[in-house]
């Protein structure tokens, strides 16, 4: 079953226009995203993440590997990525 609605040429163009500034954007996320170092600072590793500070914290504490070297911290981008996937539902 086809269904054809008639919408004003004004509505047409704002949807179209959003879609494109939607897509500019996530372009650009993507972009900076992988312009991060693969051993990332917590701050790095938020922002690879889309995440909070605090978020990142809870995610060490349930096993978010961490590399240590020489006292400073690191996160890996891979070590994120598997985080997500060994948590997903």
């Amino acid at each position: 079953m086809q269904m054809n609605i008639k919408v004003p040429d004004e509505f047409e163009e704002q949807v179209h226009n959003d879609m494109l500034q939607i897509a500019v954007e996530a372009f650009k996320q993507a972009s900076k995203r992988e312009e991060l170092p693969n051993y990332m600072s917590k701050k790095q590793a938020c922002q690879y993440g889309g995440i909070s500070f605090n978020t990142l914290q809870k995610m060490i504490a349930q096993g978010l590997r961490v590399s240590i070297v020489g006292g400073v911290q690191r996160i890996s981008k891979q070590a994120i990525d598997d985080f997500y996937k060994e948590n997903e539902i």
